[in-house]
């Protein structure tokens, strides 16, 4: 049988599962109680040179138990289901509480706070379970792609590196002491493909892929192929720039450079007096014509959730509207610790969205004849990112363009400068957005920014 249609079935058999063993728990002392109960299904399939390359198959189930006695708090995990082994893990984190500091902060979240319910949000549909037809869809990806290898030999493309295909199912369970039960399922469908080139003796590799919720928005093989060919053959010729101040457009890359940004919302970095976005609240950190929205509430998001790990109901935020900073992404604890409410935020961020007024968006090609010269960064590499300062420094790839045009690929070179400056500093937005991404905003133009070359 499928997991996905037992997924009824185990909910009600893991609600219940999780129920009892808060009133166990609190039988034997707790205070308060916290049960987490997990569990999926996943297959991962690796193809290359059109055969198979590995072969995975997950099976995950667990449970965390956590206890609150006189502020002082532990946890133990266990994935044995039996009833002797859930009573040790409890008489364990009981034991272990014992040897932890107080912490007044500590504990479940207000009972105001929990979600009621109200708002379902579909994120898990069928998918192809049969593990012969996720290694064939892996083959026949590849396949595709090498079959296209000879239409490019010309111009550098040398060979596949590889394709993926995947599939998963997530199964969550919360249960607190407040009452509060219920549970979430998800499922995942991924797939990758690279390719190699080569040209003047120096090889690149890029690629392409996807990973969703819902395979019936899933994209065609062709069109990732055609993609990851594009990307590996716009690499190729790279060379250095001269160090200096270059207007750069983050383009495939605009998403991660603004989730980096967004990274010095986290309370638990506020109240450790360590992100460069303390005290900015109510302040100008973005151009006046950007807005930031946050909806977990989507419907096949790849970052949606009706309720957060504390079991605090998740809402549609906006983090920055003309340009002024509004929320810091807060749990129950940083916002106890902040003196602040939180907002469902004991997870990362949700489903985000970046956009600008219609004078301050246009396409990539407007973008770059407005610039008329300058770096389009497409892929960004190292980890040089001080969210206690806000710099930030990381190797880039992408290509140099003048008057508009591209003329040539780059790489070994380094954009550096400082994040809160950037934001600020931000020209336009591009309108392509691309809608793989759970933080959607299309192309970042800055002036004047650092490049490390030469």
């Amino acid at each position: 049988m499928s997991f996905f249609s037992e997924i009824d079935q185990r909910r009600a058999q893991y609600e219940d599962l999780a129920a009892k063993t808060v009133e166990q728990a609190l039988k034997k002392g707790a205070d308060q109680v916290k049960i987490k109960i997990g569990a999926g299904k996943g297959i991962n399939v690796s193809a290359r040179e059109g055969e198979v390359e590995n072969l995975e198959f997950n099976q995950m189930l667990g449970m965390a138990v956590r206890v609150y006695r006189d502020h002082h708090s532990a946890s133990v995990s266990t994935n044995d289901f039996s009833p002797e082994s859930i009573e040790r893990a409890i008489d364990s984190a009981l034991s272990l509480s014992e040897y932890t500091s107080p912490d007044e902060f500590a504990g479940l979240c207000d009972e105001a706070d929990l979600y009621q319910g109200g708002v379902e949000i579909q994120n898990c549909f069928a998918l192809e379970e049969d593990p012969d037809s996720v290694v064939k869809r892996a083959i026949e990806f590849e396949q595709l792609g090498i079959a296209k290898l000879p239409q490019f030999k010309e111009q550098g493309l040398v060979k596949s590196d590889g394709s993926a295909y995947s599939i998963e199912y997530d199964l969550d369970v919360l249960a607190t002491s407040h009452g509060f039960c219920r549970s979430k399922a998800e499922s995942t469908v991924s797939k990758y493909i690279g390719f190699v080139g080569m040209r003047d003796g120096v090889m690149q590799t890029s690629s392409s892929g996807q990973s969703l919720t819902n395979p019936a928005k899933e994209w065609s093989d062709e069109r990732l192929v055609d993609e990851a060919i594009e990307r590996t053959l716009g690499k190729l010729g790279a060379r250095k720039v001269k160090t200096g101040k270059y207007n750069v457009i983050f383009r495939r890359s605009s998403s991660g450079f603004i989730a980096s940004c967004l990274s010095g919302l986290a309370g638990n970095l506020i109240y450790h007096n360590s992100s460069y976005l303390k005290d900015k609240l109510g302040q100008q950190i973005y151009p006046e014509f950007i807005t930031i929205k946050e909806d977990p509430w989507l419907n096949d998001g790849l970052c949606s959730s009706a309720f957060d790990s504390d079991g605090v109901a998740t809402r549609p935020l906006t983090l920055v509207e003309a340009g002024v900073l509004k929320e810091y992404l807060l749990s129950t604890y940083s916002a106890r610790k902040l003196k602040m409410r939180c907002n469902g935020h004991n997870d990362s961020l949700y489903n985000t969205f970046v956009t600008a007024d219609a004078a301050h968006t246009c396409t990539l090609e407007e973008m770059m004849r407005q610039a008329r010269s300058g770096i389009v960064i497409d892929g960004l590499m190292g980890q040089g990112i001080n969210v206690v300062n806000g710099n930030y420094s990381r190797g880039l790839s992408g290509f140099y363009f003048e008057n508009g045009e591209r003329v040539h690929a780059v790489d070994e070179v380094t954009v550096a400068g400082n994040m809160l400056d950037m934001t600020r500093n931000i020209a336009l937005l591009g309108s392509d957005v691309d809608e793989r991404r759970f933080l959607q905003v299309g192309s970042i133009l800055i002036p004047e920014i650092t490049i490390s070359g030469d």
